[in-house]
């Protein structure tokens, strides 16, 4: 079929670091961004939504993605969903400003 996903693409050991670190650094920079618009209440929420996926990286994704693979999206996934809903109510209710929407 031609698929090139990231496990067929780099191998399993790879694509298990590569899938753990785009989500945990993606969530940090966006963290980062609330901080700078002066949103610490947010930041303070999706750190606490990121700290149990970085645990069920490290116990359930790290050690054999393929055998929790089920496992780990069912655990971390909740907690990632949760803090694209608090960066969206936190970007929905920031004032920018004059910028216009």
């Amino acid at each position: 079929m031609g698929l090139q996903s990231l496990p067929v693409a780099f191998g399993i050991d790879t694509a298990k670091w590569i899938c753990a670190g785009t989500v945990t650094v993606t969530q940090l920079g966006v963290a980062g961004y609330l901080a700078t618009i002066g949103e610490n209440t947010y930041v303070a929420v999706l750190l606490a939504l990121i700290l149990p996926q970085i645990y069920f990286q490290a116990t359930l994704l790290i050690p054999d993605p393929v055998g929790n693979d089920v496992k780990y999206q069912a655990s971390a996934q909740p907690f990632f969903v949760f803090g694209i809903l608090a960066t969206a109510l936190c970007l929905g209710h920031h004032d920018f400003g004059d910028v216009v929407a």
